[in-house]
């Protein structure tokens, strides 16, 4: 780990995931066994990831107050996530964003889909009550862990005029829409979390299909085991390819593998591996997204940036929960893998065009 302050932020990221984790898994299940219906659980992770929406609202006062006490004070909402993405840069040096956000990434992506799928198996050896007590204690570890962190910041800068506040939280979307990087990377993710807002219910679905929520977390545990092997061990494997070339092996690696979920769908373990494939590649393109916004937006700006991208991603995860629930019981499961394959073929092409990618190739470092 880069620094001692970065690990109590890791490590930090790492709890309190694990208890958002515990938590998303654990209602998913239980409503889906109240109500037996798709839509409900659709519904449920629309109320959940809502407020995100909101996030480009707080971009401001994220550039101009102390990213370590916001933290703290964010902890338990979206908001913590931007604000972690804005404080990475003043712990790392520059060339140590890409390895920070490997690092990060294990944290609050690796560890999420770890403990999904540990709670699919907690949830068949005790309730879903005992599994919300689990979530309770890992908020209050996180909490003491993130106001260890030492971090020299400027003071506390006076509110603005209302009339230039309400300017300033709308630089983050100009920003992204006027830089070519910005503005492709912002659309993948904006689509690919609409399709993760489908998949957040059908896993579910797939898990019922096969058998029950031992499958379920079978499934989890396949796509947590491909998220870390993508972050870890083809990440270090790559480190001393470009960025681009890094990002369009891995978009090519999971949209070949979703395709192949497809005509394996009847067979189960066959299906489990394949679907652990497509998230090693998955992995690996989460490494380079964040170090590269870090890296082209300047640090007085970079909190209005990451809290309107967040926003911009976070509108379409409760659309895709919602649309792919309402669509579940409408068509075959298979199709919602084959549109998922699709898209990331198209995001593959798109990053294959790209001339965007050179101001970020030097952080590609060995």
């Amino acid at each position: 780990m880069i620094n001692a302050n970065f690990r109590k932020l890791v490590l930090g990221r790492a709890v309190g995931n694990a208890g958002d984790s515990i938590y998303m898994i654990a209602m998913n299940w239980f409503i889906l066994q109240l109500t037996n219906s798709a839509l409900w659980i659709g519904i449920m992770n629309v109320a959940i990831v809502l407020p995100g929406v909101l996030l480009f609202l707080f971009g401001d006062s994220i550039d101009r107050h102390s990213k370590r006490r916001l933290l703290v004070a964010a902890l338990f909402g979206s908001l913590a996530y931007p604000i972690q993405d804005t404080l990475v840069p003043l712990l790392v040096e520059p060339d140590q964003l890409v390895q920070a956000q490997a690092d990060m990434s294990i944290a609050y992506k690796g560890t999420d889909y770890v403990f999904n799928a540990l709670s699919g198996f907690l949830i068949s050896l005790c309730s879903v009550l005992g599994v919300l007590i689990m979530d309770a204690a890992t908020f209050v570890v996180t909490v003491a862990t993130f106001r260890r962190i030492k971090l020299a910041e400027p003071r506390q800068q006076h509110t603005r005029e209302k009339s230039l506040y309400l300017n300033q939280i709308l630089v983050g979307f100009k920003i992204i829409s006027t830089d070519p990087l910005l503005r492709l990377l912002t659309f993948a993710s904006v689509v690919m979390n609409f399709f993760f807002g489908g998949l957040n219910t059908y896993v579910v679905l797939f898990g019922r299909h096969f058998g029950g929520s031992i499958y379920y977390g079978i499934l989890e545990s396949m796509s947590a085991v491909g998220i870390l092997l993508g972050m870890t061990v083809v990440y270090r494997q790559l480190k001393k390819l470009t960025v681009r070339q890094s990002y369009l092996i891995g978009n090519f690696g999971r949209a070949l593998f979703m395709i192949l979920t497809v005509v394996s769908y009847n067979q189960f373990w066959l299906f489990a591996i394949i679907y652990l494939l497509s998230f090693v590649f998955q992995g690996l393109t989460q490494v380079f997204e964040t170090p590269m916004i870090q890296a082209t937006v300047g640090s007085d700006q970079l909190g209005k940036v990451m809290t309107c991208f967040y926003t911009l991603v976070s509108v379409t995860l409760p659309l895709g929960s919602l649309a792919f629930s309402f669509l579940a019981d409408r068509f075959d499961l298979r199709l919602f893998l084959l549109l998922f394959a699709l898209f990331y073929a198209g995001i593959f092409l798109l990053f294959l065009a790209s001339h965007a990618f050179k101001k970020v190739d030097e952080l590609q470092l060995s």
